[in-house]
C-alpha cells in the first residue's frame, strides 16, 4: 500500500490516494460524518455522507487517536478551512482504536503531560516544536562547523576514567568494572587533533553528576564543542541546552 502524506494532497486533487495517521476531531452530525486525520505533515478532513453502508459504521465507531488508514478521492473545496481540501473515502481501517476518554486533555498540568509525554507531543503542536527548533538550531551548528572545514566526531559516551577533574561523575557498573558517563569529548578532540584531523567539533550529550537543589540543573545537556585548530584546547560550549532528567 502506498501511503501519501497530508501535505502532498494537493499534487493528487482528483486522484484516489491512501493516507495513514490519527482521528484528531470527530464531527458525527445526522446526515455528515466529519472526521479530522492528522500525520505528522498536516490534517486533512474525511467528509462521508451517510448512505446506511459499512462505512457509516466504521466511523461512528471511531475515537480520537485511533491510527486509520483512509483510502478516498481527494477533492478541492474551498469551503474548507484544512488547506481547502477534502478527502472523501472509499474504505477506512482502523488499525488500533484509541480508549476513550483519553488520559489527558487541554486542562491536564504539566506532570500529567510528562506522564504521557508521547500523547502530548502528538497532539500539541507547541510541543512538536521544540523537536523542530532542536533540528534547525543543529543543523545550523553543524552547516557553520562544515564551512570552517571542521570534521564531525562521535565520541563515546561511556569512558574507563573521568573525562575532566574537578567536576562529579556518573558511575556506572560495566562487566564489573567501574565506568563512568563522558563529561566531555576533550581527550578524544585531542587525540583527532594529533591524528592530524586538526580541525573537530561534536554534537553529543554532556554528563554532569554535580548536585543541585533545583529541577533545572542540567545534569544532562546536549552542546556543540568545537577545539581550536592546531590546539588540544576546547572553545567554550556554545549553543547548549539544557534538558530536564
Amino acid at each position: 500500500m502506498i501511503r501519501t502524506l497530508v501535505a502532498d494532497l494537493h499534487r493528487h486533487v482528483g486522484q484516489t490516494v491512501t493516507i495513514a495517521g490519527w482521528a484528531q476531531t470527530l464531527r458525527l452530525q445526522r446526515a455528515l460524518q466529519f472526521v479530522i486525520v492528522r500525520d505528522h505533515t498536516g490534517a486533512v478532513q474525511i467528509t462521508h455522507r451517510r448512505d446506511g453502508a459499512p462505512l457509516e459504521e466504521r466511523l461512528e465507531g471511531l475515537s480520537v487517536e485511533s491510527a486509520v488508514w483512509v483510502t478516498g478521492r481527494v477533492v478541492a473545496n474551498p469551503a474548507v478551512s484544512l488547506g481547502g481540501l477534502e478527502l472523501i473515502p472509499a474504505s477506512v481501517t482502523v488499525e488500533n482504536r484509541a480508549e476513550a476518554p483519553l488520559p489527558i486533555d487541554a486542562n491536564t498540568g504539566p506532570e500529567g503531560r510528562q506522564d504521557w509525554r508521547f500523547l502530548d507531543v502528538r497532539r500539541r503542536p507547541a510541543a512538536r516544536l521544540v523537536f523542530a527548533v532542536q533540528t534547525t538550531v543543529e543543523q545550523a551548528m553543524r552547516s557553520f562547523a562544515y564551512a570552517s572545514g571542521c570534521t564531525e566526531m562521535h565520541t563515546p559516551k561511556l569512558m574507563g576514567t573521568a573525562s575532566e577533574s574537578g567536576a562529579e561523575v556518573f558511575e556506572v557498573g560495566y562487566f564489573g568494572r567501574p565506568a563512568y558517563l563522558a563529561q566531555s569529548p576533550q581527550f578524544y578532540k585531542q587525540l583527532a587533533i594529533a591524528a592530524g584531523i586538526d580541525r573537530v567539533f561534536e554534537v553529543g550529550p554532556v554528563f554532569r553528576a554535580e548536585p543541585s537543589f533545583t529541577s533545572r540543573h542540567a545534569t544532562e545537556f546536549t552542546g556543540r564543542r568545537r577545539p581550536r585548530r592546531g590546539h588540544g584546547r576546547s572553545a567554550p560550549d556554545r549553543g547548549s541546552r539544557a534538558r530536564r532528567p
